[in-house]
């Protein structure tokens, strides 16, 4: 009997135990969340914006379009082109001139890759020519979409006056024909059609690329 009642008082104690090392775990990690997640968000954003400045070198100002960013929240892509199933874009800037206008957009899209969500950023101009292309975020193996940021694949989007890509097997033949890139036909794909949603979300809702958002 008396054996029982130390065992139960044991079990108690261990029980107490946990749950005080459980509750200072928990505390602890809250106060390390704390303290590093503006450091955290800083990075990311110096990241991005540096991404930006790679995509439309000519904007001397960068300014965020709250409108456009709104509406890409609230709007399903896949409305404007069933290609653009899975697509989100969470970023839409102006690229302005040194006097303060509007040279362009800067878009930021996201999709599923072979083994990670791809973040791309691409420039685009008032009339209709991708400025270029940067991956913000790809965690892709090697041999499965990371050969993707070699300046060799991006490039093949800058300086094209398109609104819509093309993926193509080794026989790109128009300015807008984007061959899969170093076998990685999965990652490839899945920028293209990023890159083609964020053009199609500008051209619909951007008026002044013939769209009516901001009308």
């Amino acid at each position: 009997m008396g054996n029982n009642k130390g065992k139960k008082s044991t079990i108690l104690k261990d029980a107490l135990s946990l749950t005080i090392i459980t509750i200072i775990c928990s505390f602890a990690l809250a106060f390390v969340y704390e303290i590093t997640k503006d450091p955290i968000k800083a990075q990311e954003d110096a990241k991005k914006n540096a991404g930006y400045i790679v995509v439309y070198p000519d904007a001397k100002e960068l300014a965020t379009d709250e409108e456009l960013v709104e509406l890409a929240a609230e709007m399903d892509l896949s409305t404007l082109d069933s290609e653009f199933a899975g697509v989100t874009i969470d970023d839409v800037i102006q690229a302005l001139d040194s006097d303060g206008n509007k040279m362009g957009y800067i878009v930021k899209s996201n999709t599923r890759g072979y083994s990670s969500t791809i973040s791309v950023a691409t420039g685009y101009s008032l009339d209709g020519v991708v400025q270029g292309i940067e991956l913000l975020s790809i965690g892709d193996t090697v041999g499965y979409g990371m050969e993707l940021t070699n300046d060799e694949f991006k490039d093949r989007f800058k300086g094209v006056e398109t609104d819509h890509f093309v993926l193509t097997r080794d026989n790109a033949s128009n300015d807008n024909d984007i061959d899969v890139y170093s076998g990685s036909t999965t990652s490839t794909s899945a920028v293209v059609k990023a890159v083609n949603a964020g053009i199609g979300f500008l051209i619909e809702n951007a008026k002044d690329l013939g769209g009516g958002a901001n009308e």
